[in-house]
């Protein structure tokens, strides 16, 4: 089923649904889902430039777990939480499910519980063989909730390029810890509250979330865990490694009971300047009605000083949309400098969810979304869209990260593809001045005063290299009086002050159009400045086709950044006779991809105007 929608930076390509029996639900994790036997079901995109996408079913069996150890994989969970390593050749990935257990004592004596353990899996990238993972096994252990008994490890992962990082919720009776293997070192730090600190709280459910980034330095990486049940209302850890324990840095505290404050966190710099700054969901937030959901912004200041912004990210701030629920690092999506993020909210519009994609800027953030993608408008009847997001790979080589979105009532995977984004600017030129005396051209054989009006445009990309073909029009005289007519005209008829053009401009070119403007003979009003306005668009051309095994290349669109505006001013002497340009402003506006304008001013003068 192919749907191609406009839909600015992220354009949807194809959706892929892989139907299940319903007990087993795709898109848990985007692009895996959890089953009610043993089997998890993995759908990957592996070949760039391929569309078929291939399904791999891991029958996974742990044979070997210890001394004390059976286990059992039945409802699982595999694929609860999914992460890659980061890299642009492919990397291991980790599937993990929270609910896999050791049933040794449970077998021998019904008065022993079985011990949720959970299990990870790390693949390499031919994703053929996983590695069991069960860092909260220990021998002989027996007792649930105690110490790692119930810590169901995986609950939540994350990957970096030396760091494998789960969370255990479950860890003393649900206090929760965040676990760190190190496959370098070899080596596994752990946090365990103690008596001495008292830092997190039983029933806080450490590590239900978790992340990772530069917090103190750039040169650092410092580890991410997230704690929702903490005295109701929440709270985020932010550790350092040291050696095998992990040392709290910096913390961020929720306000609202219930909210779910540090569910979900994403560490992501925001501003470029190197430090990783931190978006923290609270999806239960409410509001005006209920569950609406929020994202708290914390802008890094530096050595892991974490200053919350005066607002908080909420969406559409809809009934029971849960906005906040999950968080993803898209990279730098419109070419300006700054890496944006996607929010989900899976349950707005009842149920059939929908993200948000906010811009990171020099500020920090955005507050309020550019672009809203409804799983409503994307076919197939998708429910809970935005459950999950996964990003950081290409998957169509354009140079831009695409993102994949689960929506695991309906059984479906929505992979979002990327538009090339081209850096217009324009320029438009007018006389320094015009001796009015002086008639340049000719109108119907009648002498007759003009001006040449120049229009030019450079245009830039990141990736796009083709002919970008715009459409403008150009526009005088904007600000006369409604009583009189335009004074300078196009066409040469004496009454259209409008104008269009088309320019086909390549990659660090400048191509320029001149245009000539004619004043009227019986111009009376000389006081009002005369300004012309040029708006340009990228022209609509027929979609490439391509085969069936190949990603079809996507229209490029226009960058757009709120707030942007640069102002050219030029200014001459005043002289009998001439027309004064006063000044030459560029303005580009944010709100709209269709238009961006430019005002150019020129006044009328004549000896009449001394007094």
């Amino acid at each position: 089923m192919n749907l191609l929608l406009r839909l600015d930076f992220l354009d949807h390509m194809k959706v892929f649904v892989h139907t299940t029996n319903p007990h087993k639900f795709i898109g848990i994790s985007a692009v895996v889902s959890q089953c009610s036997d043993n089997v998890g079901i993995f759908l990957s995109w592996r070949q760039k430039s391929c569309l078929t996408h291939e399904t791999y079913s891991w029958g996974l069996n742990v044979h070997s777990c210890g001394k004390t150890c059976e286990a059992e994989s039945d409802h699982q969970w595999l694929g609860v939480s999914l992460s890659r390593q980061p890299g642009d050749n492919g990397g291991h990935i980790l599937a993990c499910g929270h609910r896999w257990k050791n049933v040794f004592y449970s077998k021998k004596d019904n008065q022993n519980n079985k011990l949720p353990n959970g299990v990870c899996y790390r693949y390499g990238n031919d994703l053929r063989h996983g590695q069991p993972i069960i860092p909260c096994y220990r021998d002989h252990q027996r007792k649930f909730g105690e110490d790692y008994g119930s810590c169901q490890a995986g609950i939540s992962n994350f990957l970096t390029e030396d760091l494998i990082i789960m969370g255990a919720p479950g860890t003393s009776y649900w206090t929760g810890s965040v676990l760190v293997f190190n496959t370098s070192s070899r080596g596994m730090s752990v946090y365990l509250d103690d008596d001495a600190s008292g830092a997190v709280s039983f029933g806080s459910y450490l590590g239900y979330s978790v992340g990772a980034g530069h917090f103190l330095s750039p040169a650092t990486v410092e580890v991410v865990g997230g704690a929702p049940q903490y005295n109701q209302r929440g709270k985020v850890f932010i550790f350092t490694v040291d050696d095998n324990m992990l040392r709290v840095v910096s913390e961020v505290s929720g306000k609202e009971l219930g909210s779910y404050f540090g569910s979900s966190v994403c560490a992501v710099d925001l501003n470029a300047d190197g430090l990783s700054d931190l978006l923290v969901g609270a999806p239960m937030a409410t509001g005006a009605a209920r569950e609406e959901g929020q994202v708290h912004v914390y802008i890094n200041q530096g050595q892991g000083m974490l200053l919350e912004a005066e607002f908080q990210l909420t969406g559409s701030n809809a009934y029971a949309a849960r906005f906040g629920e999950t968080i993803a690092d898209l990279g730098d999506l419109d070419d300006d400098g700054y890496h944006d993020v996607a929010v989900g909210a899976p349950q707005e519009d009842d149920l059939k969810g929908a993200i948000y994609i906010y811009n990171g800027r020099r500020e920090g953030i955005s507050p309020t979304p550019s672009q809203r993608i409804s799983g409503s408008t994307l076919g197939r009847d998708l429910r809970m869209f935005g459950q999950s997001l996964s990003s950081g790979i290409d998957i169509d080589d354009n140079g831009y990260q695409d993102v994949a979105v689960g929506a695991f009532l309906s059984d479906s995977a929505v992979v979002l593809r990327t538009r090339p984004v081209i850096q217009v600017k324009a320029s438009l030129a007018l006389p320094e001045q015009i001796d009015q005396g002086v008639s340049l051209c000719q109108e119907h054989k009648t002498p007759t005063v003009c001006l040449n009006v120049t229009v030019c445009f450079s245009v830039r990309s990141r990736q796009f290299r083709g002919a970008i073909d715009l459409q403008y029009n150009l526009t005088s005289d904007l600000l006369h009086k409604p009583s009189f007519p335009h004074r300078f005209y196009f066409h040469g008829n004496g009454s259209s002050n409008t104008t269009k053009g088309r320019v086909r401009a390549r990659h660090g070119h400048l191509t320029c159009t001149t245009h000539v403007a004619y004043q009227r003979k019986d111009v009376r009003d000389i006081f009002t400045p005369v300004q012309f306005e040029v708006s340009y668009s990228l022209r609509e051309a027929n979609t490439i086709r391509a085969s069936s095994k190949t990603f079809p290349p996507l229209k490029p669109i226009l960058q757009q950044s709120a707030g942007h505006q640069n102002t050219i001013t030029n200014q001459v002497k005043t002289s009998d006779n001439t027309i004064q340009l006063l000044e030459n402003s560029y303005t580009k506006d944010a709100g709209t991809n269709k238009f961006i304008r430019f005002y150019p001013f020129i006044s009328l003068m004549t000896d009449h105007d001394l007094l």
